[in-house]
Formats: C-alpha cells, structure tokens, sequence
C-alpha cells in the first residue's frame, strides 16, 4: 500500500514539474510583442528615442510656442494611433482623427492625466504612453511615439471590443493643435 501511495505521489509530482515548465500562452505571446517591437525599432533606427518611461518618443515638427504641455491641460489633437505593422485599428473613429486621404476631422479633446467617468469614454484616453509623450511636447509640435503594450492596453483582451489583442505595441503620431492650462479652461 505505502508503494502505491510513494509511486502515486511521485506521479503527481511529476507531472506538476512537467506542466509548470510548459511555457505560458501569454508569456508567449508577450515574447513575440519584444521581438516584434526590437525588429521594429532596429529596421527603423529608433533605439536613441527610447525615453525613461518607456516609450519611444521622436519630435517630428518643433513650434515656436514655448507652452509645454503638463498634467491637467486640455489639449487639441489631431492623431493617428494604428498596430505596429501600420495597420488602422478596426475601430477607427476612436484611434485616428485622419479621413485616410490627408485630410483631419475637428481635432479631439484630450485630457492629460485627467481621469473621470466621461473623460474615461475615449478609448485613445486610456493609453498612458500617449500621456507620457504629451508631456514632453509644446503646443504646435508634432511627434511620433511607439508605445509598448504595458503603457498601452497590456495584457487585455479588447479584440472583441474595439480590435486590439493582448500585447499589442502601438504607433502614434500626435499633433499638438491647441492647448489649455488648467487656469485657461
């Protein structure tokens, strides 16, 4: 009886071992968003972009306007924010304020590390690598970023919801239209 018990334990151990070493589905997939955003940033030579945060942040048009951006403005924007690949977010209206043909929509609202219930609504409000990016702007500059998924949506699944998959690094070119102080507004 003890052999039993002894050879039953050592199964149980075993396979416990075993299942423990198999990789994980989202380490996996985790892994290919770091091979996929090092592929990216070194075909793209952006390496000396990265900042502290954690972003990849390149100023594309300097302003004049010496008003830097801070926590509480709220900002104009006119932005586009697709997949690493360059392909558009399904749900497009909520990720980009461009027609697909060179022109804007009215430029959008954005509240710099602002949260609160209708601010939340706006699914581009949510990415906090944006934020980050803002905050090293002046009104009237245009940038591009390259935002990993944990300053993104992270690990969430929102495919169903507005088409983004776990562990999606994003791209985002931002233009700083107008900008209000939280004096101004």
């Amino acid at each position: 009886m003890k052999q039993i018990l002894y050879v039953l334990g050592l199964v149980v151990l075993l396979s416990g071992i075993f299942t423990s070493c198999k990789p994980d589905a989202l380490d996996a997939l985790r892994e290919d968003e770091i091979v996929a955003l090092d592929k990216y940033v070194n075909d793209n030579d952006l390496a000396k972009y990265k900042d502290d945060s954690g972003i990849y942040f390149k100023l594309l048009e300097p302003s004049a306007d010496t008003t830097l951006v801070r926590s509480g403005f709220k900002l104009l924007l006119e932005f586009t924010v697709t997949f690493l690949d360059g392909t558009a977010i399904p749900v497009n209206y909520y990720f980009t304020t461009d027609d697909g043909l060179g022109h804007h929509y009215e430029p959008r609202a954005f509240y710099v590390d602002v949260s609160n219930d209708l601010v939340n609504q706006e699914y581009v409000q949510q990415i906090a690598g944006i934020h980050r990016g803002l905050k090293k702007m002046h009104v009237g500059e245009r940038a591009f970023m390259v935002i990993p998924s944990e300053l993104a949506f992270k690990a969430v699944d929102n495919s169903s919801t507005i088409g983004i998959p776990r562990f999606s690094t994003l791209l985002a070119t931002v233009y700083v239209k107008k900008g209000y102080s939280p004096d101004q507004q």
